[in-house]
């Protein structure tokens, strides 16, 4: 009688255990890269054309190091051409630009890699229903990550609000989670 007892504890511990699902760790980070697409490639547009832009890729060191060529001055006639010439050491960083951006000397380039960290912490909200994980993100840059803000942050933190549904553990857009979370 005695064993009998135990085996049933345990089942119904097995089954209430399957029953409620808890958001783990490795569930959210399963989630989060594949919805956000980590890693992923960040780029930035250069317009060859702008002057501030000019200015900003001389002041960033891409010149001295080699990946392009700022023209200082531009005649009258010469307004709308390319002030940004690039080398061909810049080559290897080159994005897929669109046919569009080329006819308006735009460039994409690959400023960084940015990869999933850890997930930082899991708060449960809602009897369990919803959850909100805070993670962060590990940016990479490459020699074209210098055009970015001085204080800009290799380490970044994110939130996601998940949700528990009847297929399991969902990633909401923010704006939805909002207005769960008000109700």
């Amino acid at each position: 009688m005695k064993k009998l007892s135990c085996i049933l504890t345990v089942a119904i511990m097995t089954m209430t255990g399957c029953n409620t699902k808890n958001l783990d760790e490795k569930t959210a980070v399963e989630l989060i890269v594949k919805e956000y697409r980590y890693p992923r490639v960040l780029d930035y547009d250069i317009y060859r054309s702008d002057p501030q832009h000019a200015r900003k890729v001389r002041q960033s060191g891409l010149e001295e190091k080699g990946l392009v060529t700022v023209l200082r001055t531009q005649k009258l006639k010469d307004i709308g051409a390319p002030l940004i010439h690039f080398t061909d050491a810049a080559k290897p960083y080159f994005l897929l630009t669109s046919e569009d951006d080329k006819k308006s000397n735009i460039q994409k380039v690959k400023i960084a890699d940015e990869e999933f960290g850890t997930i930082i912490d899991i708060k449960i909200w809602n009897s369990g229903k919803m959850a909100i994980v805070g993670y962060s993100t590990v940016r990479n840059n490459t020699i074209f990550g210098s055009l970015l803000r001085k204080g800009s942050s290799t380490i970044k933190q994110h939130k996601a609000h998940f949700l528990l549904t009847q297929n399991g553990w969902q990633i909401m857009k923010k704006s939805d989670a909002d207005l769960l979370i008000l109700q």
